[in-house]
């Protein structure tokens, strides 16, 4: 009998944690963390004039619904962490950038994208805080691939 709440709560432990899979396949596998050397462009823009007008979408491309799942100031890593995903379809071999602007400082910072179930997620991506102006600022995600482009709409953070 007294077996019985040490295995309700082992399933319990086992159903919570495989939940993390659900919203961030190969979570911890060493392609979700590859040097930064090679995918984060961290490049600020020093023209103002052009940072809130969208790309506009490739004419021969379908559109994707990006949606900023998550965005928030990680003060204790130094960084900002987006998550992100692409609902209306899924599919391996796309990029995630997220566009952090603040006034007239403007930051990119890119991941790959993978299927999962029912969707396509980003990669997380960080943006350091190092060099960011305090205040207000916002970011937005965009997901282009050999068929689809889209832009999120955007989120805001406070640093």
């Amino acid at each position: 009998m007294k077996k019985l709440p040490l295995l309700i709560t082992a399933a319990l432990l086992v159903a919570v944690l495989s939940g993390c899979s659900v919203l961030y396949p190969n979570w911890g596998k060493p392609t979700d963390s590859p040097s930064p050397s090679k995918t984060k462009t961290d490049t600020p823009t020093p023209d103002p004039t052009d940072t809130q007008t969208a790309t506009p979408t490739p004419t021969d491309k379908a559109d994707a619904t990006v949606e900023i799942v998550d965005a928030y100031v990680d003060s204790a890593n130094g960084v900002i962490q987006v998550i992100a995903q692409i609902s209306n379809f899924s599919e391996d071999g796309g990029t995630c950038t997220a566009t952090f602007t603040s006034g007239s400082k403007t930051v990119k910072v890119s991941q790959p994208a993978e299927s999962n179930a029912a969707n396509t997620q980003c990669h997380p991506l960080e943006i350091n805080l190092g060099g960011l102006p305090a205040g207000q600022g916002s970011i937005t995600v965009t997901y282009e691939s050999k068929k689809y482009y889209g832009v999120s709409a955007p989120s805001s953070v406070t640093l």
